[in-house]
C-alpha cells in the first residue's frame, strides 16, 4: 500500500509542477502580446519630454527618473493602426540611447506613433502618458 500511495503522490507532484510549467509560459506569452516597445533602461542616454499642451521641454538624465519613465513605456500595449489624421495638439517623448539612436513616441488623442508607426491604445495607456508629460515634463 505505502508504494503505491508514494507513487501516487509523485505523479501528482509531476502534474502539478507541469501545469505550474504551462501557465508560466502561457503569462509571459500573453503578456509580450501587443507590446509596442521594449527598452532596456541600461542603454537609455536621456529622455526629452515635449509638452505642447503644456507649453514646456525637459530633458531627463537622472537615471531613477529615466528608469522610472522607460518602465511606464515599456507597458505600452497597443494594436497595430493606421495613419491618423487627427488634428489634435501632439505631445512627444523622445528616448536617446547611448548609442546615439532615438525612439520618438508621438501622442495624439488614443493613437501614439513610434518611429512612424501609428498604434492605437486603451484610454488607461493614453492617461500613463499624458502624467508621464505632466509629471516629469515641468
Amino acid at each position: 500500500m505505502a508504494r503505491k500511495e508514494r507513487k501516487s503522490k509523485r505523479s501528482k507532484i509531476v502534474l502539478f509542477i507541469f501545469f505550474v510549467v504551462i501557465v508560466f509560459f502561457g503569462v509571459s506569452l500573453v503578456s509580450s502580446r501587443n507590446k509596442i516597445v521594449d527598452i532596456n533602461p541600461k542603454d537609455v542616454d536621456y529622455i526629452e519630454i515635449i509638452g505642447f499642451k503644456t507649453d514646456n521641454m525637459k530633458t531627463i538624465k537622472e537615471e531613477k527618473t529615466v528608469n522610472k519613465i522607460v518602465r511606464d513605456l515599456n507597458r505600452l500595449r497597443g494594436k497595430q493602426a493606421n495613419k491618423d489624421t487627427n488634428a489634435e495638439i501632439a505631445n512627444y517623448i523622445n528616448v536617446y540611447f547611448t548609442s546615439g539612436n532615438k525612439i520618438s513616441f508621438v501622442k495624439t488623442g488614443l493613437t501614439i506613433r513610434v518611429n512612424n508607426i501609428y498604434y492605437n491604445i486603451s484610454s488607461n495607456n493614453s492617461k500613463m502618458i499624458d502624467n508621464i508629460i505632466e509629471k516629469y515634463g515641468r
